[in-house]
């Protein structure tokens, strides 16, 4: 199973120019305990990080290189916050391409080792991802590398990578498929907004019609409180979150995602870091769920919406589980804090 299972939704391209490493069709389960606990027997998680390089980036990439592979380009320019990198990283070595990669300054150094295993070379950037002016500088040098012949520059962006984000929407025509009309609800993660932007015009295209929220760390805040408050156009910030994936301080798919989620009579959600960490330890000591922070923000947008009444306990809802907790080891420490690993004899086991 692929994304190419979709491949009537998606631009053409040849079959000898694709390129999967088994992407998509990834788990919808229900909620065993922290739903009902909240009052919600219908919430679900659909679990990206059961992805190849173990995030829903892989869905991106593997469009992206092959549209790279049926136009015979040989170099991909990159900019990542650690799982963009990963995945275009492991969809070129196996197609055979270069793989270039600026990453923010902040990047878990796991995400890192991921992608020079996969033989990418990578340099993080002072100030890239927190800083919104040193961010733009960075995506327009990589803009002019990326026009040299046989080179592409790839982000995860409509903005940047239309093409390559069509293989994102095919998480939203994976959940109509699955939900059928039965689905009211749909929480993505937000730095970008490329993820929330995708959802929403795959459901559209899907004829599936659930109501779309975008769910951002309050450090973060480019998109949400626009969304909120009525006004037509996100704004760049200082990123102060440690939430790794959503440190985008520059608005760049968020001027679509305000009217996207609308549209679908969805709304925003702004979340503290803290928020997150409860939701991430909740989902590994609860559901089994290993995520990373990122994985678990919807999951925190969703709590507060049942908090708050904005949502009815009696709908169902899914939570987008983005990314893998081996995607971060730092915060599967803070998860840890209070277990060990003793060493102990043989006569001591009781």
């Amino acid at each position: 199973m692929s994304i190419w299972n979709w491949a009537d939704k998606l631009q053409p391209v040849p079959s000898s120019a694709r390129i999967s490493l088994g992407e998509g069709s990834t788990p919808l389960v229900r909620s065993r305990t922290i739903g009902p606990s909240a009052g919600m027997d219908n919430l679900f998680f659909k679990l990206e990080s059961g992805n190849p390089t173990g995030s829903y980036k892989d869905r991106f990439a593997a469009a992206a290189i092959s549209h790279m592979m049926a136009r015979g380009e040989t170099t991909c320019i990159a900019t990542s916050s650690g799982n963009t990198g990963a995945s275009l990283a492991a969809y070129c070595a196996a197609a055979g391409i270069r793989c270039r990669i600026a990453i923010v300054e902040l990047a878990p150094a796991a995400k890192l080792q991921q992608m020079m295993a996969y033989g990418a070379e990578i340099f993080r950037v002072k100030g890239f991802g927190s800083d919104a002016a040193t961010t733009g500088q960075v995506i327009k040098k990589l803009e002019i590398l990326g026009k040299q012949p046989r080179h592409a520059l790839q982000i995860s962006a409509f903005r940047y990578s239309p093409l390559g984000m069509e293989g994102v929407e095919t998480l939203a025509h994976e959940l109509a498929e699955e939900c059928g009309g039965q689905l009211h609800h749909v929480f993505c993660p937000a730095g970008g907004g490329g993820l929330t932007l995708a959802v929403a015009s795959g459901f559209a295209k899907s004829g599936c019609h659930p109501a779309v929220h975008c769910v951002q760390p309050e450090g973060n805040d480019t998109i949400v409180s626009a969304l909120r408050s009525g006004e037509t156009a996100g704004r760049d910030v200082a990123s102060t979150t440690t939430i790794s994936g959503l440190q985008v301080a520059k608005v760049i798919d968020g001027n679509e995602v305000i009217p996207a989620c609308r549209e679908s009579n969805g709304t925003g959600y702004l979340v503290s870091d803290e928020e997150v960490w409860n939701a991430q330890h909740r989902l590994a000591r609860e559901e089994g769920i290993f995520c990373e922070p990122a994985g678990a923000t919807a999951l925190a947008g969703v709590l507060k919406a049942v908090e708050s009444g904005e949502i009815k306990t009696d709908t169902a809802a899914v939570c987008l589980v983005t990314g893998s907790g081996f995607k971060d080891s730092t915060s599967i420490e803070r998860i840890n804090t209070e277990s060990d690993c003793p060493l102990i004899s043989l006569e001591e086991i009781s």
